[in-house]
């Protein structure tokens, strides 16, 4: 089965052109966009700086200096054929299912600062919030905003909370947050408008492991709740080991 053509193609900038399925979170989507990352990564071709891959789009960045002195005159147009050839060929691969990534989670209100105003907004208790987040699996869909950042969904409806209107200014790192039907985790201090329901002791982002980001994209991850002593004897063994 090759990509579908229910997407536009569309220029972002003179060295940028996206691909784009939509605003709109689905895993199906999630797929095809990286598949086509993937068939892009294959190409290795020296007009491309750069293939950035998101929730349902993939931006083709490019060098229109090297394509010019190459001797092409419509750049556009080269790049847009070229970009449909590689859709046109790309095979949709089969998703093989990834092993499940476990990440403890102290949802205690020591940690997570906007736990209980966001249990009272929804008119749960902190057990049901914790049972509604731990027991479901997790997409990640993208990477980004910092290094190891990964958007995760889909949140349960009864969860979903519209970003917050004024960002906190500083946000820890390892925070576990929830913005509209997106989770996360914060890999490194940082402002922030998501709302804060937990904790994490693992190390999201360590530039000297062999693979810096803890998540990939099209990974699966659920969260396992874990109490407070827990969770600093946990933090003190990462720091350690860092």
């Amino acid at each position: 089965m090759h990509i579908t053509a229910d997407y536009r193609v569309y220029s972002l900038s003179d060295t940028a052109i996206a691909i784009d399925w939509g605003n709109i979170i689905d895993e199906a989507i999630n797929h095809r966009v990286q598949t086509l990352f993937h068939c892009f990564q294959l190409q290795k071709k020296d007009f491309i700086r750069d293939v950035i891959p998101a929730y349902s789009s993939i931006t083709i960045v490019y060098n229109p200096v090297a394509l010019w002195k190459q001797g092409i005159e419509n750049i556009d147009d080269f790049v847009r054929n070229y970009i449909a050839t590689v859709v046109a060929h790309c095979t949709n691969m089969p998703e093989v299912e990834q092993p499940l990534v476990r990440i403890p989670v102290c949802y205690d209100a020591t940690v997570a600062p906007d736990l209980m105003a966001f249990c009272e907004s929804k008119n749960i208790t902190v057990e049901n919030l914790i049972e509604l987040h731990s027991s479901e699996i997790y997409r990640v869909f993208m990477l980004g905003f910092l290094p190891g950042f990964a958007y995760m969904g889909t949140v349960k409806e009864s969860l979903a909370m519209p970003r917050k209107t004024i960002p906190a200014k500083q946000v820890a790192a390892g925070s576990v947050g929830i913005a509209g039907r997106q989770t996360g985790i914060y890999p490194f201090a940082s402002p922030g408008g998501w709302h804060i329901i937990g904790q994490t002791p693992e190390a999201l982002f360590q530039q000297n492991r062999q693979q810096p980001a803890l998540l990939q994209p099209g990974n699966r991850v659920q969260f396992v709740p874990i109490d407070v002593k827990t969770y600093y004897s946990l933090k003190q063994n990462t720091h350690l080991c860092q």
